[in-house]
């Protein structure tokens, strides 16, 4: 049976971060992305790392996304906040 997870026990944010690893300072910085509730939290995640914050992301952001078809006049609009998983067993 599919598991849902409370939204309460989920991280609030996602994190990212331009690095670079402590010992290659001079490498080309890549994008670490972490979830936490504090970027103190996300931080801490990547010990061996110089990081620059780059975003903080709302986890719990809903996406919507409308299409409309002028030919047929027939519009589509999907919500991610009302979907859900079903499985068939």
């Amino acid at each position: 049976m599919a598991d849902i997870q409370s939204i309460q026990t989920r991280p609030e944010f996602t994190w990212l971060f331009l690095a670079t690893p402590k010992h290659y300072p001079e490498c080309s910085p890549v994008v670490l992305r972490f979830d936490a509730d504090t970027e103190e939290a996300a931080r801490d995640a990547f010990p061996g790392w110089n990081l620059v914050f780059a975003a903080k992301i709302r986890a719990h952001a809903p996406c919507r996304v409308a299409f409309f078809d002028y030919t047929t006049r027939r519009g589509w609009e999907f919500d991610s906040a009302v979907l859900q998983e079903v499985r068939h067993g």
